[in-house]
């Protein structure tokens, strides 16, 4: 078994597959980043279960997770493990070719405070015929609550802070450039 298959996953739980990463020691200090529009979905390329030679996909919000730099997406045909500007290079188009409402913008919050406030009890995934994906087989974040909409809206500024591609790059290398260096 791989480093990588030994990391919980399950397809189409994004938000449960970063929750999980967060409590690798390893990945411990990374920031969780929430990826949605002011419409129903946005558009993202190299995604696994993407369509054509570009794996394009129309994701309704999606979840990675922003480590030293680089962002680690299970769901990325880029590479677990993508530097952030190739990542969002590549995989978004620019937002000045999209209507408004298809553009993605970036939630940004600490690992900490995702994993201490992120509630999901998967009735997202739950439809009258059942399961829209097989559910991962570890327990239920949340047992009767849910505020994944509250990540996922936009507007709402409850978590994290909310920025476009461009802004998203320039804050991470302001926290770059604030981040104490080691004297020896």
């Amino acid at each position: 078994m791989t480093y990588l298959e030994s990391i919980k996953y399950q397809a189409f739980y994004c938000e449960e597959n970063i929750w999980q990463l967060c409590q690798q020691p390893q990945y411990r200090g990374g920031q969780v980043i929430f990826i949605a529009s002011d419409g129903d979905y946005f558009p993202m390329y190299f995604q696994k279960t993407g369509q054509g030679k570009d794996k394009l996909i129309f994701w309704d919000y999606h979840v990675v997770l922003l480590h030293q730099g680089m962002i680690l997406d299970f769901s990325s045909e880029l590479g677990f493990s993508t530097p952030l500007k190739y990542y969002l290079d590549l995989s978004f188009i620019d937002e000045d070719l999209l209507e408004p409402s298809l553009v993605p913008k970036f939630r940004i919050l600490s690992d900490t405070e995702y994993v201490t406030f992120f509630q999901s009890d998967r009735r997202h995934m739950m439809s009258d015929s059942g399961w829209s994906a097989t559910p991962p087989d570890w327990p239920l974040i949340s047992e009767n609550a849910s505020n994944l909409e509250q990540f996922t809206n936009m507007r709402d500024l409850t978590f994290g802070k909310v920025f476009s591609a461009k802004g998203l790059l320039e804050y991470y290398s302001n926290l770059c450039k604030q981040a104490p260096t080691h004297q020896h």
